[in-house]
């Protein structure tokens, strides 16, 4: 089974050339995301079933959730 595709591929805070940046985009550019997504690679989805969401966003957005201290899980 393959990984379901969310759009846009790099954040983008703002818009436009002169955009405001946000403290996601430096962060963005404090991480390097390369070894984060060989680790994920050996994540295997399932046979059957909807596509499965990519391992990378799904860490992104946890680590979102733990620095912002959201509650739900």
């Amino acid at each position: 089974m393959s990984r379901r595709r969310i759009g846009q591929e790099t954040p983008q805070f703002g818009s436009g050339p002169g955009r405001n940046r946000s403290s996601l985009d430096a962060l963005k550019a404090l991480i390097d995301w390369v070894p984060i997504v060989r680790e994920f690679e050996v994540i295997s989805c399932a046979a059957k079933g909807e596509p499965a969401w990519p391992p990378l966003a799904l860490f992104k957005a946890l680590l979102i959730a733990v620095w912002s201290d959201l509650s739900d899980v």
